[in-house]
């Protein structure tokens, strides 16, 4: 009996070539851009005159199993015969960013573990460095966002997180719910100030604005206060792990004077 199941690579443009383990016990996968052409970082025209590989690169991908995985490419460069000293274009494909070490899939995912969570707590989770994490998070730090692929949004989360520990040095995670399942990270904010959520919640088109029904939040009243001013008709719910923490706060606290009261 066969004791294999086949996993969906869902990467773009590419296709298969190898799939290995290294000594460390990773799996590696190498694969090979299906695309034909590229456009020229000098003049845009498009490219189609194969000019050999790059060296190859190894990116980090979504686990398996709790095993890492490693896709690695040689991307390919292509020759521009319309420009002056015919320079070439190396290739770029959908799911990976220029200078990043991660493919798309895995950024995404990283940064959903960012909810509720700090940037060392997902570091030490996930058995990276912290400059990893603030890596992803410089990224993916933008605040524009293509409304025309949502035709309703009911649910906004807002989640700060800390970027040093023991700083006040923050980014903002807008959020919201799929509804196959999971969570999808609209924005990354520069900062938490009520003015840059404001400005934001702004940006929604109207009509979009007008399906939001609830807003989950931390006590932050920056966040509160903002999402009152720009998505009135939405409910503001306190995310209960924040109330959580409070309450356990509180409660820690009481204990502390009570266990000192009692010492003499």
């Amino acid at each position: 009996m066969d004791n294999s199941i086949q996993i969906p690579l869902d990467l773009p443009d590419v296709q298969l070539l190898e799939v290995s383990k290294t000594e460390e016990g990773s799996w590696l996968i190498r694969v090979e851009s299906t695309l034909s052409s590229t456009s020229c970082r000098k003049c845009g025209r498009e490219l189609t005159h194969f000019h050999g590989f790059d060296q190859p690169i190894r990116l980090r991908h979504l686990p398996v199993f709790e095993q890492p995985v490693y896709i690695e490419l040689k991307p390919k460069r292509y020759q521009c015969h319309y420009c002056k000293n015919k320079p070439t274009t190396t290739q770029r494909l959908s799911w990976h960013e220029l200078r990043s070490p991660n493919t798309k899939p895995y950024e995404k995912w990283l940064l959903r573990f960012l909810i509720n969570s700090t940037v060392v707590d997902v570091a030490n989770k996930l058995s990276i460095t912290e400059e990893i994490v603030t890596g992803v998070l410089d990224r993916w730090l933008r605040t524009k966002v293509n409304w025309k692929r949502f035709q309703r949004i009911e649910i906004l989360g807002i989640d700060e997180i800390a970027l040093k520990r023991g700083h006040r040095d923050y980014v903002v995670l807008i959020t919201t719910p799929l509804k196959e399942q999971g969570v999808e990270v609209l924005a990354v904010l520069p900062n938490r100030k009520k003015k840059t959520v404001v400005k934001f919640f702004a940006s929604i088109p109207v009509p979009l604005r007008h399906t939001i029904e609830r807003v989950c939040t931390d006590m932050y009243l920056g966040f509160v206060n903002a999402a009152k001013e720009q998505l009135p008709r939405a409910h503001i719910i306190i995310d209960r792990f924040h109330v959580a923490r409070a309450y356990r706060n509180c409660a820690d606290r009481v204990r502390k004077v009570e266990l000192n009261s009692g010492v003499e």
